[in-house]
């Protein structure tokens, strides 16, 4: 266990920050002494780690915490694509040093100054962010993760594979057209052939990130959506009551 004072010298985070992240319910401490202090075990580490992470990639706190509550897999996903967005720096540094071997020997050619050109890795960064902040400020699977079928603490899925062989922006593709294929059957109603294709469709898009999904925990997904549909109500009104009915009625 270790107190604030050694978390915070450990990871250069303020005692205050440490302490807004518990206020704020991010990072709550594993313990509290009887004299008030605060203790963080590894795996309250590992998750200050991860929020850090994230803020690297300039992700709002409110998403951060989502990203924390979803499925371990989840996460392990976007690292390996931010895995390889800093491989392309590496590479790109030991161009440089490379080139600046060959200066000091007096070498120079014009291949040269490619070393400085940053525009790949900003469009690999700029892409990855939007797809990122896509999933998120749709708010359309903050009811899934707080449905508590997938403890974000441990990861239980069973065919990862899935997702390592699936390119994260298809992900997030396959993800905005299950949203929209839900808004165009409001039209029809949720007992409508479009609006059952939609719940297929998020019944697999499931099946493929997380776990295979029972019929009786894709229920407990559609209670959830009534529940917790603030979040979505704000971006589409209607739609978490609409997910929701759907859901039930398909899988009744």
């Amino acid at each position: 266990m270790k107190s604030v004072k050694e978390v915070s010298k450990l990871s250069g985070v303020s005692r205050r920050t440490l302490q807004y992240y518990d206020e704020i319910g991010l990072l709550p401490p594993s313990a509290v002494k009887k004299s008030g202090y605060r203790q963080y075990d590894d795996e309250s580490l590992r998750r200050l780690w991860s929020i850090l992470f994230y803020k690297e990639l300039g992700i709002s706190l409110d998403d951060i915490r989502l990203l924390l509550e979803s499925p371990r897999e989840m996460e392990k996903e976007i690292m390996r694509q931010h895995k390889h967005i800093l491989l392309e720096k590496k590479a790109q540094l030991e161009k440089m040093i490379v080139s600046i071997d060959r200066i000091l020997n007096d070498e120079f050619d014009l291949s040269m100054l490619r070393d400085f050109d940053q525009n790949r890795i900003k469009a690999t960064m700029k892409t990855y962010a939007k797809e990122i902040r896509a999933l998120m400020e749709s708010g359309f699977f903050l009811p899934l993760v707080k449905s508590g079928i997938f403890p974000g603490s441990i990861s239980i899925v069973k065919n990862a594979s899935n997702v390592m062989n699936t390119d994260f922006g298809e992900l997030v593709s396959l993800s905005a057209e299950v949203i929209q294929k839900f808004r165009e059957a409001m039209i029809d109603g949720p007992e409508s052939l479009a609006a059952e294709a939609a719940v297929n469709a998020y019944r697999e898009l499931i099946n493929i990130i997380w776990i295979p999904c029972d019929d009786q925990s894709f229920r407990k997904i559609g209670r959830a959506y009534l529940v917790h549909k603030e979040a979505l109500d704000q971006k589409s009104p209607g739609l978490a009551e609409f997910v929701s009915k759907v859901i039930l009625h398909v899988y009744q």
